[in-house]
């Protein structure tokens, strides 16, 4: 492992102040850690003085985005899952990165493309349809997690996937939220 040197650490440090970074963690993300991450949100609406109604909304996107990579993510991989939050012109960003399983990843985006195409209506109209599915079925499902996100934030959702091996991809998701 190469050791940071101060110019490194100078360089991280301006390009987090230049990508407008409130917060960001590196790590495995476990149903202790997603607690923990959820207290430090909290913590930070203090430093961002905005209204109970937008912190709730924040807090709740947050919520599904952290369940995501804990409850979808591939456990013991090598590369760490992320969690950022930025505020740029008035608007919150909300980011996660995690390792999946490629055999996903077709579905996955499929999912995404389908949200981001909907317009409001739209999405509450598949919620309600996802709503009445799960009900008394065992299943889990990301992509009602997926569309109250996009519900909640008002805003298309970006993402991104890599392939990192034959089996796993990075999963990149971004959330924007206007003030």
């Amino acid at each position: 492992m190469e050791e940071f040197d101060n110019h490194s650490l100078f360089n991280l440090h301006r390009s987090i102040i230049k990508e407008h970074m409130e917060f960001l963690y590196k790590g495995n993300i476990t149903v202790d850690v997603v607690n923990i991450l959820l207290q430090i949100v909290k913590n930070k609406f203090n430093e961002f003085k905005i209204d109970y109604s937008l912190q709730k909304r924040i807090y709740n996107i947050a919520v599904e985005c952290l369940e995501n990579v804990s409850d979808h993510g591939v456990s013991g991989s090598d590369i760490d899952s992320i969690f950022l939050i930025g505020k740029v012109d008035g608007v919150f960003i909300i980011g996660t990165g995690n390792i999946i399983n490629n055999n996903v990843t077709n579905s996955l985006g499929s999912s995404l493309n389908k949200i981001n195409t909907l317009d409001r209506e739209g999405l509450k109209l598949i919620y309600k349809e996802k709503m009445t599915e799960q009900l008394g079925s065992d299943s889990n499902d990301a992509g009602l997690g997926l569309i109250d996100i996009a519900l909640k934030a008002n805003n298309k959702l970006d993402y991104q996937i890599n392939p990192v091996n034959a089996g796993q991809d990075f999963f990149s998701f971004q959330v924007k939220i206007n003030l």
